[in-house]
């Protein structure tokens, strides 16, 4: 009885194959693996922040209330001890190569610093605005975080890899979005809204 095998041609067509489904897969796959950790990293910055808030709200009184909170080279520096901090910036500085979620230029303006998990926070004590974390007296919001939760690595876009908090009087740390139900986290928007949406849905779809 002769046994069947694969002829040579039978063989390069099925690796051939498996090799455009490979390629029509792997990059879905990859693209998921890295909004699933941007998520966890947006996650992790609003429970660190929240965190670092509680602290400060202990050592210095009610948020917002008292010079503490509105000196924005000491509030950053107070912020920065109760972090795990491995590089920061004492100056005001101004982030670059970063873009709004239509693919506009963007700049961060503020104080910068990393944490030990790569994660790259501005914060700016005049970068509120609008409606992002509350309705529209931005008198309530004492500054806002950008949090960029890998870092340098791409693509540094607002609502895919960085995300906004505000630091608000009375309240603590939101998430931007919470108040206008993230308006701009949309096709064509600019994304500053997008940390709310995540926190809710546990996922990147828009």
């Amino acid at each position: 009885m002769r046994k069947s095998a694969f002829t040579l041609a039978e063989v390069l067509v099925t690796l051939s194959v498996i090799g455009v489904i490979a390629a029509l897969t792997i990059p879905t796959v990859n693209l998921n693996a890295q909004q699933n950790q941007n998520v966890a990293g947006c996650l992790k910055a609003y429970s660190s922040l929240s965190q670092m808030a509680s602290k400060l709200k202990i050592k210095y009184g009610p948020i917002g209330l008292g010079a503490f909170w509105k000196n924005e080279a000491e509030l950053s520096k107070a912020m920065r001890e109760e972090m795990n901090v491995i590089s920061f910036s004492d100056t005001r500085t101004s982030r670059t190569g970063v873009k709004y979620f239509n693919g506009d230029a963007d700049t961060l303006p503020g104080y910068t610093f990393t944490t030990a998990d790569g994660m790259i926070y501005v914060y700016g004590a005049d970068q509120c605005s609008g409606k992002d974390f509350t309705d529209n007296d931005t008198s309530l919001c004492l500054g806002r975080f950008a949090v960029d939760v890998n870092g340098e690595k791409g693509p540094n876009i607002h609502g895919k890899d960085i995300f906004f908090f505000g630091l608000i009087r009375g309240q603590g740390i939101l998430p931007a979005g919470g108040y206008n139900n993230s308006a701009d986290c949309v096709t064509g928007g600019h994304g500053v809204t997008c940390a709310a949406k995540v926190i809710k849905e546990k996922k990147i779809n828009y």
